[in-house]
């Protein structure tokens, strides 16, 4: 189950937030940005009023960023352009003024975490190989490894697939538009033993001789 932090000193709103989010969401509270941080590192998205007791709700965003990537949503009455635009510019991933509607900010919610699940699921970790689609990094006991688009293509395909085997039919057909006639098995080939050595030693990819490829991880 996701956690939420909400960060709000009105008490009735903030009880209310919390029923509202308690079938479907662990919820935290807090009323103040010190009480905030103790709870910071436990929560996968933050709801966040601007005006609380010991500061202003950016300087909340401000030390948040410096540390952690949880998305924001900024719930205030303070409805001033500068004041939506400052927070967004900080790091805010969205901005609700007061009085809200409670079925809109549910749908944001929904959809900016399975926004984040959709990243973190192009993330991945074997043993000494890390793999990160979305920014294009990988590395090799902590080396980096500089991929073409084919063989991340390659690598992509193979990591989904995981435990099955992957014909060179499939690989050949998921990488390579069909206008592309002149490609043929040995070009596959080829990009799978340059793949191959970049991520050694580790050798994850198995070839099933005869039929395709499969990720041993």
């Amino acid at each position: 189950m996701k956690s939420i932090l909400i960060v709000e000193d009105d008490k009735n709103l903030n009880k209310g937030l919390m029923l509202a989010l308690k079938d479907n969401y662990r919820t935290f509270t807090a009323d103040s940005i010190q009480g905030a941080l103790e709870h910071v590192s436990k929560s996968d998205l933050i709801i966040l009023d601007m005006n609380l007791p010991d500061g202003d709700g950016l300087d909340l965003i401000e030390q948040v960023r410096k540390h952690n990537d949880q998305p924001i949503i900024v719930l205030s009455a303070r409805n001033m352009e500068m004041d939506i635009v400052t927070a967004i510019q900080m790091g805010a991933d969205d901005y609700i003024t007061k009085p809200f509607s409670l079925g809109i900010l549910l749908a944001k919610i929904e959809r900016i975490l399975e926004r984040i699940d959709l990243k973190r699921n192009n993330q991945f970790t074997f043993g000494e190989m890390k793999f990160d689609f979305n920014r294009g990094e990988y590395t090799v006991k902590t080396e980096r490894v500089h991929l073409t688009i084919t063989e991340e293509k390659i690598l992509y395909y193979l990591i989904q697939a995981r435990g099955d085997i992957v014909t060179r039919e499939m690989l050949l057909d998921k990488i390579w538009s069909t206008n592309e006639s002149f490609i043929d098995e040995n070009t596959l080939s080829v990009n799978v033993n340059r793949l191959r050595k970049k991520l050694e030693p580790e050798n994850p990819i198995e070839t099933v001789y005869g039929v395709g490829y499969k990720w041993k991880y």
